[in-house]
């Protein structure tokens, strides 16, 4: 077996290699590639890559041929099965639907997109768009979507061409993925588990496409949770049925006739093959999209684990991004049960506080379920498939400024350790039965939060891409290499002595702590509405200057604490 050194260098970039020369030499010194148990990529989303349906993220002159946008047509006969087929007894907001329908259909005749569509139904009428409920809202869109085919009606997919990246920190995290794949197995092979979005199907060909390597065996795999209540319960001819019941997914046969095939086909073969099929995977990749959903292929209504999920839990190289990594919470370490986290913002969590109960709907604007506002902090309290069990994970973090949110459900579920994942950016850890390597690869950095005596206090560590952790009985903290490789410190102008506004907004937050950690700063104060948020240097507390990137200056355990304004 080549060792993972040899595969990095051949699938990488001198971008990836020189960020990756520190974690390789603690690999080389603690772990052999064949004492490898397992390796976690947790990225935080926003993995910029090349496809024919976001050309943006291409390099200039890249012309891709493959789908280029999702296409809707009211026809006359569309808006008659929306009629005869209206998923519920809801007459009234069927004849509201069908009235504006109608009305587009003489403004828009030809093929549109769907961002056009809801534009134009807004304009038109934007109330009977809001009272349609979730299950009549994606019924509509669905029924209008029609297939995008080519001259001989074959389906057009959409391609991806990952090496064509205008993103080099993304390029950075796939080759990461190819190489870890080839160092744990002579013939590797990977699948990727889309249960993460309402439509599994759609999302099937991005991420086939983005685990298209060289010398790796990748396919989609059709695990639903319609595919999971008819597998177990010996009933795969009702997954039509069950995509519309469970899912709430309709029309797919109509736009994409493969992947539904593909579902019965693997739904038909029973469920020893398909854990035979996991089992047999190197590598498994779980996309981004809702959380809640993926969970629905990985336990049953009772919250009992299916057949399969051990399998997927086990498998050498777990990906996730975005919900594919805070689907990976859960377990349990000595501060209890890990819980997932699942909607809310900062500014809600300090207001509200945090619930143990499903999310509100997406397209919630105010008032929502069971009382709670769209930006509520919600979590599920026996977390998700356990894979990371050190802390509680969140994605996109400093750019929605989350930091907030992640401490004050550590305050609320008593877990000690929260990692909070930026987007183009993955937390990567490699375990062994010698030792756990921990290090951040990709764009921006990680945060590592450490929970304090109260909810409204905490330690924050930053760890800019780079960076190596040690796992000690301490916790987390910078590897002594990481440290050794510090550049020298640069002169900036100190911070002005003021009170810096909408602090849990965008990227304030980071932006002030690198601040902060550039200037050796001691203390800074900001503010969000009602919120003060006091940040201080202690004893404890370390700035080190680890990379030239706008987000390299490492930060270790600074003090945070939040008061309200009386």
């Amino acid at each position: 077996m080549e060792n993972f050194r040899e595969h990095l260098t051949k699938s990488s970039k001198c971008g990836f290699f020189a960020a990756f020369t520190l974690v390789m030499a603690a690999f080389s010194a603690n772990i052999s590639a064949n004492q490898t148990e397992q390796t976690l990529l947790l990225i935080g989303g926003a993995l910029t890559t090349c496809s024919s349906l976001s050309p943006k993220n291409c390099i200039e002159k890249t012309s891709l041929i493959g789908k280029k946008a999702n296409q809707f047509q009211l026809t006359g006969k569309a808006l008659q099965e929306i009629k005869s087929q209206w998923p519920d007894d809801s007459t009234n907001n069927r004849n509201e639907t069908l009235r504006v329908l109608s009305k587009i259909a003489k403004q828009q005749p030809n093929l549109i997109d769907k961002g056009s569509l809801l534009w134009a139904w807004r304009d038109l009428d934007s109330r009977s768009l809001n009272n349609l409920t979730d299950r009549e809202y994606n019924f509509v869109t669905d029924m209008l979507e029609v297939a995008v085919v080519d001259a001989k009606g074959q389906r057009i997919k959409e391609t991806v061409q990952s090496k064509q990246n205008n993103e080099p920190a993304a390029n950075d995290i796939v080759n990461f993925i190819s190489a870890t794949a080839k160092v744990n197995s002579k013939q590797p092979s990977l699948l990727a588990i889309t249960a993460s979005s309402r439509d599994p199907y759609e999302s099937a060909d991005f991420y086939e496409g983005l685990l298209d390597f060289d010398r790796i065996k990748s396919s989609w795999l059709a695990l639903t949770p319609a595919l999971a209540q008819a597998i177990t319960t010996g009933q795969c001819e009702k997954l039509a049925q069950f995509r519309q019941q469970n899912m709430q997914v309709f029309n797919r046969h109509k736009i994409y006739p493969d992947r539904i095939q593909a579902e019965q086909q693997l739904c038909d073969a029973g469920v020893d093959n398909l854990v035979a099929k996991i089992e047999s995977a190197t590598g498994i990749m779980l996309n981004g999209g809702d959380q809640s959903l993926t969970r629905k292929v990985l336990f049953d209504d009772t919250g009992k684990p299916y057949p399969w999920t051990d399998a997927i839990h086990s498998r050498p190289l777990l990906v996730g991004t975005s919900a594919g990594t805070a689907i990976q919470s859960g377990g349990s370490n000595q501060f209890g049960s890990v819980a997932m986290i699942t909607n809310g913002t900062s500014l809600a969590a300090l207001r509200d506080g945090a619930h143990a109960v499903s999310a509100p709907s997406e397209r919630c604007e105010d008032d929502c379920n069971q009382g709670l506002s769209a930006d509520t902090l919600t979590y599920q309290t026996n977390g998700g498939l356990g894979s990371f069990s050190a802390g509680i994970v969140d994605t996109h973090f400093s750019e929605r400024n989350r930091t907030v949110r992640l401490a004050t459900l550590l305050a609320k579920t008593g877990q000690q350790y929260g990692f909070g994942v930026d987007e183009t950016t993955a937390l990567v850890f490699i375990k062994s039965q010698q030792s756990t390597i921990v290090t951040v690869l990709g764009k921006h950095g990680v945060v590592h939060l450490n929970k304090g005596k109260d909810k409204y206090s905490f330690d924050y560590s930053f760890w800019p891409a780079g960076a190596i952790i040690d796992v000690t009985p301490q916790g987390y903290q910078l590897n002594q290499r990481t440290i050794d490789s510090a550049l020298p410190a640069i002169k900036i102008p100190p911070l002005p002595k003021q009170r810096f506004n909408n602090i849990l907004t965008d990227a304030k937050l980071r932006s002030l702590t690198q601040a902060m950690c550039l200037a050796n700063e001691q203390s800074a104060v900001g503010q969000q509405d009602e919120f003060i948020v006091t940040l201080n240097a202690s004893k404890n507390t370390q700035y080190q200057r680890i990379s030239p990137s706008s987000y390299g200056c490492a930060i270790e355990r600074l003090s945070v604490s939040i008061t309200t304004i009386q």
